[in-house]
């Protein structure tokens, strides 16, 4: 009989043939428990489930529709796993969970929310009936016991069975978000629906991706593998950093910018690591996560384990990320396969969201998408178990995220077992109140800062990096000659203003000679300059000048002798202080800050914010500034907590309901489809293609080189297409704004626009 399955494929692809490919599953399955954090008797289960489902999973493709799909007949309308659930139904005893998992390991339940990537009852009674009346020799008992056989399964047959020509009503209703409860009242039975569901699709796509083998081990890490070191010398960690080494419960570590707070972090996972428990490290920016997934793969990633990687980068741009790693893999090659790059980049990140590498460096937004039954959100039911979070930078949150992020924090521990470090050097005093309090219940000995008992502490607080000089009723514009006088002095100048406008402008003004030397950053920029952009200023020989934006704030890890900077809120300016003399080696470095802002900030910060700020740093004016002068302004600042719509908005995502029930209003196979386009949409902007880059976007899309192109198109505000010559290319699927066009060094800008100080 094993030459009545020769015949049948899995792929399309002329290669993979179903036999195959279901043992691609099982070793998949079979590895990744190995790879989870199980206990011994958990493994022991699972593997016995998962075999079960792998095995079955796809045993609706040799159905002829199927096999006419895969050979190019677009007419057939079939869903295999359907079929396999109709063949498990009817001939075999498996329980709930198993045969949810078979039913579902493509496509979620049928949902009056949406119809995309999910089941619908056609698909489950007329078209059934439809595959069943010319299913031919496929559709009987015989078959599933030769394909049981071929992988010595044994399973019992049932007997005297009546077979049903469609899905039972019993399955109907479970594979049905509004009915779901209905059929299994227990929310812990359908949380194993869920279970086996995620373990199922994860095992499926790693056998797929042909990665079975692949799958990265766990690593416990040593000391000295994140030990701090100067020019390859290794340095004794600070003593908050060995203190951390010890500490085996949730953090709030709130420590100077330089001061080592990464190897604080890691000397907390040392402390805290289990078998195969997962690292997920969430950062703001999309930059700031790129360089720290480089960061830690230092830490985690073994040369000599064949290329195997164990951390990943998950962000809304991680396609672009490893479609530029692969790329550079490559550029030494004559001649270079776009097309294979991309399809392993995409596969990439297919696995970068799942259950593949144990360290993940990713936004919010991703984390916030499990909490909030975003789709995907089962396969972290695995991922989050028994993980360690750190959660950096978090004072950079609205009020709204801030209080999703701590409901979340507080869902997460209860419900995974999951343990989190916050770290930041801007924490204002009533931001920590919040934490201690809503999610940590009121216990403040959580809270660790660097002690100026031991020297090693000392040295990072009292360490005056900057000395501040207050330019009253002053703009940059009016120290040009300040500025090229730092330069000609061969002083690296950091600028940094509140909008794009301004920041092109200046660039145009200052007229550095040397365009080697100088660099713009600024949101205005497409993917494609942004890149070589960040690989610029992050080089070994970075511009002397770098203009920049609020873009510049916790995005890089780069250090200058001298900064201009405008007003902003203290903890931005914070952040931007941390950017120059970074590791307070160049004694005391001059920060020139300006009360005159040029243009419109009402779209990024509150006026009261900046006139607080500017007023109690006026009181330090001609200063050395040390960490607690900041972290004084910054609570004079926010004395008052959130504003009264903040306050609104954080207790708003404090509260969310999706959150708060997330395990009562539980539906297996289902997920919320506006999650997505909510976190990571920004809604005052839109994707454009300006005019003159029209012939390189088509250019790179001939030679399928669509990531390439993609990253041509630049985000501008709605507003600035009003009145404006743009269309909305459907062939192209992209708006191309004809009146606009780009330049690799400045941006975007209108045509025979003179660059002013509006807002942009």
């Amino acid at each position: 009989m094993a030459n009545f399955f020769d015949r049948f494929w899995a792929k399309s692809d002329g290669e993979t043939k179903l036999e195959d490919h279901t043992n691609h599953v099982i070793i998949a399955g079979k590895n990744l428990l190995e790879r989870l954090p199980f206990s011994d008797s958990e493994k022991v289960y699972w593997k016995e489930k998962l075999y079960r489902c792998a095995v079955l999973h796809d045993l609706g493709k040799i159905h002829s529709a199927f096999q006419m799909r895969l050979n190019g007949d677009t007419g057939v309308s079939i869903r295999h796993e359907i079929i396999s659930l109709w063949f498990c139904e009817n001939f075999l005893d498996l329980p709930d969970d198993e045969l949810f998992a078979i039913a579902t390991h493509h496509k979620g339940v049928c949902s009056i929310k949406d119809t995309y990537k999910r089941l619908n009852e056609d698909v489950l009674i007329s078209e059934m009936q439809y595959h069943y009346e010319h299913g031919e020799e496929a559709m009987n008992a015989d078959v599933v016991s030769d394909w049981l056989n071929l992988f010595n399964l044994k399973l019992d047959l049932k007997k005297d069975t009546v077979v049903s020509s469609t899905i039972t009503n019993k399955w109907l209703d479970i594979l049905d978000e509004f009915f779901q409860k209905k059929a299994i009242k227990e929310a812990d039975r359908r949380r194993d629906l869920s279970l086996m569901r995620a373990l199922l699709i994860a095992s499926d796509h790693i056998g797929s991706a042909r990665l079975e083998n692949n799958l990265p081990a766990y690593k416990k890490i040593l000391i000295n593998d994140f030990r701090p070191n100067k020019d390859g010398q290794p340095l004794e960690f600070r003593n908050f950093q060995t203190l951390l080494q010890n500490v085996q419960t949730d953090v709030i570590l709130h420590a100077p910018t330089g001061s080592g707070k990464t190897e604080a972090a890691l000397s907390w996972v040392y402390a805290n690591q289990q078998e195969n428990a997962r690292l997920f490290y969430l950062l703001p920016y999309t930059a700031s996560i790129n360089a720290m997934v480089k960061r830690l793969q230092q830490v985690f990633d073994d040369k000599d384990e064949g290329g195997i990687k164990r951390v990943t980068a998950l962000h809304s741009k991680t396609l672009d990320f490893f479609y530029e790693q692969l790329a550079e893999e490559e550029s030494n090659n004559e001649k270079i396969n776009y097309a294979k790059i991309e399809k392993e980049a995409r596969s990439k990140k297919s696995l970068s969201s799942e259950l593949f590498f144990p360290i993940k460096v990713a936004t919010l937004h991703q984390v916030l998408k499990t909490s909030l039954k975003g789709k995907g959100w089962e396969l972290a039911l695995y991922d989050y178990r028994n993980a360690l979070f750190i959660v950096d930078e978090f004072h950079t949150y609205n009020a709204l995220l801030t209080g999703m992020l701590l409901a979340t924090v507080r869902l997460f521990r209860k419900i995974f077992h999951a343990k989190f470090f916050f770290m930041s050097a801007t924490i204002p005093d009533f931001m920590l109140s919040n934490i201690i309090d809503k999610v940590f219940d009121g216990n403040d000995n959580l809270l660790i800062r660097p002690n100026p008992e031991f020297e090693s502490d000392k040295y990072v607080l009292g360490r005056k990096r900057h000395i501040l000089n207050c330019m009253q009723n002053l703009s940059i514009q009016d120290k040009i000659p300040m500025i090229l006088d730092y330069l000609s002095k061969g002083k690296s100048v950091l600028v940094i203003v509140n909008n794009v406008k301004t920041a092109q402008k200046l660039f145009a003004d200052i007229g550095f000679t040397d365009k080697s030397k100088i660099a713009l950053l600024h949101s205005g920029f497409n993917l494609k300059s942004r890149i070589e952009i960040e690989k610029k200023i992050t080089s070994l020989h970075p511009p002397q000048l770098l203009i920049a934006t609020q873009a510049v704030e916790v995005s890089l890890d780069i250090d200058y002798d001298v900064a201009f900077i405008e007003n902003a809120p203290i903890d931005a300016l914070n952040q931007r202080l941390g950017r120059v003399n970074r590791a307070g080696r160049k004694g005391l470095a001059p920060i020139y800050l300006f009360e005159k802002i040029i243009g419109n900030t009402k779209f990024f910060y509150e006026e009261e914010i900046l006139k607080s700020t500017w007023k109690s740093l006026l009181e330090l004016n001609e200063k050395e500034l040390s960490e607690d002068d900041l972290v004084n302004v910054c609570n004079r600042v926010y004395m008052n907590g959130y504003n009264e719509n903040q306050q609104k908005d954080f207790e708003q995502g404090l509260n969310n309901t999706i959150i708060h029930d997330f395990e009562t209003d539980w539906i297996a196979g289902d997920w919320n489809n506006w999650i997505e386009e909510v976190l990571e949409s920004n809604n005052q902007k839109v994707e454009i293609l300006c005019s003159n880059l029209v012939r390189e976007f088509d250019s790179l899309r001939e030679e399928k080189r669509y990531i390439e192109a993609n990253q041509l198109l630049v985000k501008v505000y709605f507003y600035e297409l009003k009145g404006s010559a743009h269309i909305k290319d459907n062939k192209r699927n992209v708006i191309i704004a004809n009146d606009f066009e780009y330049d690799e060094q400045i941006g975007y800008k209108k045509k025979g626009d003179i660059l002013s100080f509006e807002f942009l």
